[in-house]
């Protein structure tokens, strides 16, 4: 399965990501990622999924767990539950990764709803909404 009926495989997550659905069920959510050039997003976690990042073009900045590195064409990263983390593309140029989240859960359905730029008091009604999907900051541990 591949979205809901009738949605489009591209999801735009703001002026600098979009995202290729290429499958969606519920064991995983496979999707290509672009990144143009931006700044770090907020650190967040998820706290029961893996996530699974390959770079395919460009160079991706990473933080995990407060440590910085920066991910190359070819290079992987697999980031587990619980795992603060946030990625963006520092460099000049254009970055493409495929990315993996298993399980789905509503991760997809997550991406959707942000794509339509909610508001602030929106985005705090997603925050508990999709809290199985996604947490802000780094978790207690």
């Amino acid at each position: 399965m591949t979205g809901p009926a009738g949605a489009s495989d591209t999801i735009r997550l703001g002026p600098r990501q979009t995202l290729t659905v290429l499958s969606s069920a519920p064991g995983a959510l496979e999707l290509e990622c672009e990144w143009l050039p931006g700044t770090p997003p907020p650190t967040h976690w998820h706290p029961s999924q893996r996530e699974h990042f390959e770079v395919l073009e460009g160079e991706l900045t990473v933080v995990l767990e407060g440590d910085e590195r920066l991910l190359r064409a070819g290079d992987v990263l697999d980031v587990p539950p619980r795992t603060a983390h946030g990625m963006w593309n520092a460099g000049p140029d254009r970055c493409r990764a495929t990315w993996t989240v298993t399980p789905a859960q509503r991760t997809e359905e997550l991406f959707r709803t942000m794509a339509t730029n909610p508001g602030p008091r929106a985005k705090l009604g997603l925050l508990w909404r999709f809290r199985n999907e996604l947490r802000l900051g780094s978790p207690r541990r």
